[in-house]
């Protein structure tokens, strides 16, 4: 089956531009991802520091395997965050309400 100049030069734009298509949700996907396992993290520090930090590291993990370098930093940081929660998790909620207070 022939294909002329005209029509293969089309889908070569077309399967590039679904390439890229692609690549942008691939990055809007790994963002969001970073994003809420730093909000995790963030969580993990006031109360439940078990279960936000390991949905924090989930989310790391995801955001790694879509190839981010930044999934291993938000896996990182929810790591020490839920350590500092579990240990001082009352002090810093007791902090935080005097603050508002």
């Amino acid at each position: 089956m022939n294909i002329d100049i005209k029509s293969r030069k089309y889908l070569d734009r077309v399967m590039n531009m679904e390439n890229i298509n692609n690549q942008k949700t691939t990055t809007t996907s790994t963002i969001i991802l970073v994003t809420i396992g730093l909000i995790f993290a963030l969580i993990s520090l006031w109360g439940y520091s078990f279960i936000f930090g390991v949905i924090g590291v989930i989310m790391g993990i995801l955001a790694t395997k879509n190839g981010s370098k930044a999934g291993l930093a938000v896996i990182i940081t929810n790591m020490i965050f839920m350590g500092i929660g579990l240990m001082f998790s009352e002090k810093i909620v007791d902090y935080t309400i005097n603050l508002i207070n």
